[in-house]
């Protein structure tokens, strides 16, 4: 018996929504599995967390093999750090950081890096060294900047670290990090009408710093 052409297309019609559902099935389930990052995955999900902890351990003997073909692989040596990194293998990942910086010293990203991974640490001066190496390299490092008023911040230099993101602001005036870590300086120091105006600033450039007024 013949297909009409009606039918030939609403069977059409059907395969198509069949196919448009599959594919958002699809999509969902890679939209969900990206979730699972880099960024963070929930602590509840042992299986996801122990996944990834694979994944990078994996991804670190990779590097490695490519720092054994060549030991000046500075991209080896960047994705190895980033793993070190997020397994909390953070001695190693310094040593990761400093390798790279023997292969390339003018690589005012590592230095910045390897800076905010000894801030972290709440190892406050060493990072203060690596920030002003980042400085020394690259003077227009508005990150960097902010990122040294940060670690003057947590050593009690307050007028230090506003002067430091005053520079950062002064270098790019929407980075919002620096205008929200000058404010939270000026309310360690008691100075809320002052905390205040450059906390709206940093809510303009960007509306998550809202949440500093709530606190």
């Amino acid at each position: 018996m013949s297909t009409s052409k009606c039918d030939e297309a609403s069977q059409l019609h059907i395969f198509i929504r069949v196919l448009g559902i599959t594919a958002l099935v699809l999509l969902l389930l890679v939209s969900i599995a990206g979730c699972v990052s880099f960024a963070g995955i929930p602590k509840a999900d042992s299986n996801n967390v122990s996944n990834l902890n694979k994944t990078l351990e994996i991804d670190i003997k990779i590097q490695d093999k490519a720092i054994e073909i060549n030991t000046q692989n500075s991209t080896a040596w960047y994705n190895k750090r980033r793993s070190l990194y997020k397994l909390n293998k953070f001695d190693e990942a310094i040593r990761a950081y400093n390798k790279a910086i023997e292969i390339n010293p003018q690589d005012s990203m590592a230095w910045d890096n390897k800076g905010d991974l000894l801030e972290r640490l709440g190892k406050d001066d060493e990072a203060l060294k690596a920030f002003d190496k980042a400085i020394e390299v690259n003077p227009q490092d508005s990150n960097a900047w902010n990122n040294k008023g940060v670690a003057l911040a947590d050593l009690n230099k307050s007028d230090e670290a506003i002067k430091v993101y005053d520079k950062a602001i002064e270098i790019d005036p929407q980075n919002s990090n620096a205008w929200n870590n000058k404010g939270a300086v000026f309310v360690k120091l008691g100075h809320s009408d002052a905390a205040i105006k450059v906390f709206d600033k940093a809510i303009g450039i960007d509306p998550q710093y809202s949440k500093c007024l709530d606190q």
